[in-house]
């Protein structure tokens, strides 16, 4: 009988061990390019319909481990498990070399979790900086634009996505680019300064590798850029459309003051913006990075009761003329030229008259 009660009082002391034990399981990618974020999340929900074993606010530590010859540590991280029982960890592979890596969430008494959680997650990680030729110059003098050429091998036409930062700050992108059929690839980056730039190179399947290159040169001490003009009238319901061919590089265009003129623009990518931030004793002035292409502008006053004559310059920029096409690229009504209206009957016979008369005197 005392045989039988101790045996008893194990079996349930092993239950008691095996209920209290808490289900945790981590899942991530199997491949990631070096370069990009790893992601790994978590949860110690069991069953769609489970509850968490983990009451929120646990907190152990997740190590990332290359185990591509040994079993070493790179990184580690602290996760907290949140209300709905799921936590979350991101590890920066940039500098990492390819191969195997294993991910594992640390049982802090290692009595924690149970026999059936998930700890431990393989990921590969794999290096396509191989895979970018650039061929522009890593120093180059300042122009106004960033010279970038080059190739990826292996994405063909797929085309390729570039960001650009400088001092910290993304000054273009992240945009796509075309590459040819040999994944060719050639653009000029609008920049406005001297400095190093940073310039990363992705496609649809993430990171390829980065870039610096170190730009040379001033535009100039204080020099003031040409600029060059077109005026047309404007009313609230007549607004002036202009059209500026920008050179490459920081174009400035500007409104003569005299009316709060409210200016809106399209880009050379189609970006439409409006601009209202002076009032009738100030111009207004919009700056836009450009790559040679149109940039269309139109102008009218704030007020419905003012109109007036209204000046656009431009720096940087080829030609500014009034454009008889941009109203319809704003969703606007294009004008149609006014036809000549018919001479009266009356005054025609009258002019015909006098010059019969005319003759006879």
């Amino acid at each position: 009988m005392k045989r039988i009660a101790w045996l008893t009082l194990v079996a349930a002391m092993v239950l008691v061990g095996t209920v209290s034990a808490a289900y945790v399981a981590i899942s991530g990618p199997q491949t990631v390019y070096v370069g990009s974020p790893l992601d790994v999340t978590g949860t110690s929900i069991l069953g769609e319909a489970g509850t968490p074993s983990l009451s929120p606010g646990f907190s152990t530590e997740i190590i990332l481990y290359n185990v591509q010859h040994a079993k070493r540590e790179v990184a580690r991280k602290t996760i907290v498990v949140q209300q709905d029982g799921r936590f979350s960890a991101t590890f920066d592979t940039g500098g990492l070399t390819a191969g195997q890596y294993l991910i594992e969430i640390i049982d802090p008494t290692r009595t924690t979790f149970g026999s059936t959680s998930k700890t431990q997650l393989f990921v590969t990680l794999v290096d396509r900086s191989g895979d970018l030729r650039v061929d522009s110059p890593s120093n180059q003098e300042f122009d106004g634009s960033l010279d970038l050429r080059g190739a990826i091998s292996g994405i063909g036409s797929a085309g390729v996505q570039i960001e650009v930062e400088h001092q910290g700050a993304t000054v273009y992108g992240p945009k796509f680019i075309a590459t040819n059929a040999d994944g060719a690839f050639s653009t000029a980056v609008p920049i406005s300064a001297a400095g190093v730039y940073r310039v990363t190179f992705g496609d649809s399947r993430g990171y390829i590798g980065t870039r610096e290159f170190v730009i040379s040169g001033t535009p100039g001490p204080t020099a003031t850029p040409a600029m060059i003009s077109a005026s047309a009238p404007a009313t609230r319901s007549a607004p002036a459309y202009f059209e500026v061919d920008t050179k490459s590089g920081t174009v400035t265009i500007v409104t003569s003051a005299g009316i709060d003129w409210v200016v809106e623009y399209i880009d050379e990518d189609n970006n439409s913006r409006k601009v209202n931030d002076k009032g009738m004793l100030e111009p207004e002035t919009v700056t836009v990075a450009a790559r040679g292409g149109p940039v269309y502008v139109k102008v009218y006053p704030m007020s419905y009761n003012d109109s007036g004559a209204v000046q656009v310059s431009a720096s940087n920029a080829d030609a500014v003329r009034v454009s008889q096409t941009a109203p319809g690229l704003f969703g606007d009504a294009v004008p149609t030229p006014a036809q000549a209206a018919p001479v009266p009957a009356l005054l025609a016979l009258l002019a015909l008259l006098a010059v019969v008369l005319a003759r006879r005197g």
